[in-house]
């Protein structure tokens, strides 16, 4: 017999590998959490939204862990305060949640400088004590994690591809050309549209969420600060 016949055979009885067989590893998912407000994902996107109709404007989004509904508002700029005035709104309309994980931490803590031969040599930074946002949340009672877990943001990267298809295309049917239209259209369509259709049930019915009490000042704890330059 001839040496390809001998392969294919060989090749079929599983005893020939044709070249370097890679090993792909098998992603894991990690598993909802099971009650709506145990944790909420946080991130913005820099998305071109108004696809060069308008000004650049940046997506910045919440979305529960358990159900995936869904948070959202347009802004100019990617800052703390802007990012302090969605927690405001989220915080009056569901409440409390146990934990946000964000990936941003940086924004909200104040930055320890370390020396470049430090840094050469591999020595640890310290720690980034938390600023004033990182306070307000211990006020507030819920966690502020960050990176704490390598797929801890899957469901909001997930989520903006979606946007960076099916909102930018509907942004586009309606003419949207400007910040204020399109928070209209994120409001009054997609939001609807995707808290209809793409949230699901909880495996545990009960709300995760603690209600807002006299003792807690949104306006005390998280009144929008003056930002520079540096903080966008």
């Amino acid at each position: 017999m001839s040496k390809e016949t001998l392969r294919q055979w060989m090749t079929k009885a599983g005893l020939w590998r044709a070249g370097h067989v890679r090993v792909v590893e098998v992603h894991q998912w990690r598993p909802r959490r099971s009650r709506c407000g145990e944790l909420v994902q946080w991130d913005t996107s820099t998305h071109d939204w108004l696809e060069g109709r308008g000004e650049t404007i940046y997506l910045i989004s919440m979305i529960d862990d358990a159900t995936s509904r869904l948070f959202a508002r347009f802004v100019r700029h990617d800052t703390s305060e802007e990012n302090m005035r969605l927690l405001w709104a989220y915080l009056e309309r569901f409440g409390r949640p146990l934990a946000f994980y964000t990936d941003k931490a940086g924004m909200f803590q104040v930055a320890v400088k370390s020396k470049r031969q430090e840094q050469r040599e591999g020595l640890d930074r310290q720690q980034m004590p938390p600023d004033a946002d990182c306070a307000g949340a211990r006020r507030l009672g819920y966690r502020l994690d960050s990176g704490a877990f390598a797929p801890g943001q899957g469901a909001v990267e997930r989520q903006f591809q979606t946007d960076q298809d099916r909102l930018v295309k509907g942004m586009r049917v309606a003419g949207v050309c400007t910040l204020e239209a399109a928070n209209t259209y994120l409001e009054e369509e997609f939001l609807s549209w995707w808290n209809e259709t793409l949230t699901v049930q909880p495996a545990t019915a009960e709300d995760a969420h603690r209600p807002l009490g006299k003792e807690h000042d949104l306006a005390a704890t998280l009144e929008p600060r003056r930002t520079t330059a540096g903080d966008q």
